[in-house]
């Protein structure tokens, strides 16, 4: 008998906590819970081979969420041809796959020098929003040829605010034009109620 009534508070347990959720996730359909901020200064260089910049989000287990920006030349097939360009977000976001709709959606003319600031709503590539969770963005920059940058930073997508994510670099090959991309920074502004 006490076998069953255990049994019984276990099964309403987990209900009770799967309704939670579903309803957690029905509360964030069709609606942003927040705005991922990032921003950095680009000092756009006089060398072939550079230039070339994207920027996306993934999930906590590294699926690919969607690309925020990517430079034209890289996304309209430039990688194609020059493999040393941007080759983590063409591993990732699978450029040849994509419609030409999404690709213009995505792409812009390498920006002027000066500070440049790119945000993310919360929506995947299909333009649903996520589920609240732990992301991270990734700031990929060909520098010179097979010279590279990669800045990563995780935060709480449905969090608090989050005024300055901590940022990993790490750099690829050597030093030439290093100062493409300085002084990076992120912030998640939470969603006002």
């Amino acid at each position: 008998m006490e076998g069953a009534i255990v049994l019984k508070k276990l099964v309403i347990s987990s209900l009770i906590l799967f309704l939670c959720f579903v309803s957690l996730h029905a509360q964030n359909e069709g609606k942003s819970l927040g705005t991922l901020e990032i921003a950095f200064t680009f000092n756009q260089k006089n060398t072939v081979a550079s230039n070339q910049f994207a920027i996306w989000i993934e999930d906590e287990k590294g699926r690919f969420v969607k690309t925020i920006f990517v430079t034209q030349f890289t996304a309209r097939g430039g990688y194609t041809f020059r493999k040393e360009s941007l080759p983590t977000w063409v591993e990732k976001a699978k450029p040849s796959t994509l419609p030409k709709e999404t690709i213009d959606a995505i792409t812009g003319a390498t920006p002027e020098s000066g500070r440049l600031v790119y945000t993310w709503d919360g929506k995947n590539e299909k333009g649903e929003y996520v589920a609240p969770g732990v992301y991270r963005f990734y700031l990929e920059a060909t520098l010179y040829w097979s010279n590279r940058v990669i800045f990563t930073g995780t935060f709480r997508y449905g969090g608090d605010l989050q005024e300055d994510i901590p940022i990993k670099v790490e750099y690829f090959g050597d030093e030439r034009n290093r100062d493409m991309i300085l002084d990076v920074k992120a912030r998640y502004v939470p969603k006002s109620q």
